[in-house]
């Protein structure tokens, strides 16, 4: 979904923020600021939590399951303690009681205590602020240069793998937007989530991209190799 689609108006707004939220816990999801994500509510414990925030601050925290939950999904399996929140923008409630949600993100936060366990926990959290660098120009245009790259050395049949991003973004909102993109194993995400500091958050994104060009020039020299040699023969 696009964020022109919602009414964003007022969302980031936290003045009145109680700084309890209910946590809702998955193991595939790691959920940035400024982001949308959207869900389908099916579990009895978590359609009476988004029932209970719907009419107050509909705010909601996710967090990532460490690994190991599978064994006491139904009870309270272990999580990350720096969770992302979220504000609920969109909502649809079926029939069965099945609801789909939209979620804004708002900002980390780091749990402090878990009030309640059951049906499914509620915890005090401190919100965890950004911090900023002298460097954080240099940085972005860093990134873009990358991803332009990047682009640039993708071919036609696999341009799915292009990176798709508004790369003059200011540089915390980039770092979140491009670890929700490029990152496909859910701890690397969790890793970059974890850093308070947005010139970390960009050097990490940096040497992974750099990486990334690396292999894939060695590959395509390779290719060009073989090419080059079947038509010698």
């Amino acid at each position: 979904m696009d964020l022109s689609e919602l009414d964003l108006k007022g969302v980031s707004n936290l003045e009145s923020f109680s700084g309890v939220i209910p946590l809702f816990p998955l193991s595939t999801v790691v959920f940035f600021p400024n982001t949308l994500l959207p869900l389908h509510i099916f579990e009895p414990r978590y359609k009476q939590m988004v029932n209970d925030v719907i009419n107050t601050e509909k705010i909601i925290g996710m967090a990532l399951l460490k690994p190991g939950w599978g064994d006491n999904y139904y009870g309270n399996p272990e999580i990350f303690d720096t969770v992302g929140m979220g504000r609920i923008v969109s909502s649809e409630s079926y029939g069965d009681g099945r609801i789909n949600i939209v979620l804004y993100g708002l900002k980390r936060v780091r749990i402090v205590d878990i009030l309640e366990e059951l049906p499914y926990r509620l915890a005090r959290v401190d919100i965890v602020d950004d911090q900023r660098g002298s460097q954080e120009e240099t940085l972005r245009i860093r990134i873009g240069e990358l991803i332009t790259r990047w682009n640039l050395l993708i071919e036609d049949t696999g341009k799915s793998h292009r990176i798709t991003i508004n790369t003059n973004l200011p540089l915390h909102s980039l770092t979140d937007a491009l670890g929700t993109l490029i990152f496909s194993n859910v701890f690397d995400k969790q890793m970059l989530f974890e850093e308070p500091c947005v010139e970390n958050r960009a050097r990490i994104l940096i040497k992974d991209l750099e990486t990334r060009l690396e292999i894939i020039s060695i590959t395509s020299g390779k290719r060009s190799e073989i090419i080059k040699k079947r038509h010698l023969n």
